[in-house]
């Protein structure tokens, strides 16, 4: 698990399970949304898979998780190229969060 203050309190993880070096990090629970609301976040998302993530992309993990995830041949992965793959990813993160969380409902207050 990688952790950095200059990202926003995200964390990594790196999983290395043959060929494959698996980078995740879980951004958020879909909150209860109205059908419109959540159509209008995962269009954005998606959007920001086609034009944004340079080799990542967000997804949502048993119907519930968003995450973003960034995959990497293992065999030939160097350092460069491992510290690019999580500069991509947590550019992402830092970047998009604000747009993705005002998406969110408002947790409304509990009554006094």
């Amino acid at each position: 698990v990688l952790r950095d203050p200059d990202w926003d309190g995200a964390q990594i993880v790196v999983q290395h399970t043959e060929p494959l070096v698996v980078f995740r990090c879980k951004l958020f629970d879909l909150p209860a949304m109205a059908p419109t609301q959540e159509v209008h976040l995962l269009r954005h998302l998606m959007r920001l898979n086609a034009t944004e993530m340079l080799q990542g992309a967000y997804a949502i993990e048993n119907g519930q998780t968003v995450v973003a995830v960034e995959v990497m041949q293992a065999e030939s992965l160097d350092e460069n190229e491992f510290v690019a793959a999580l500069d991509s990813l947590t550019l992402a993160i830092v970047e998009h969060k604000d747009d993705v969380m005002a998406m969110l409902p408002q947790a409304t207050p509990a009554a006094a």
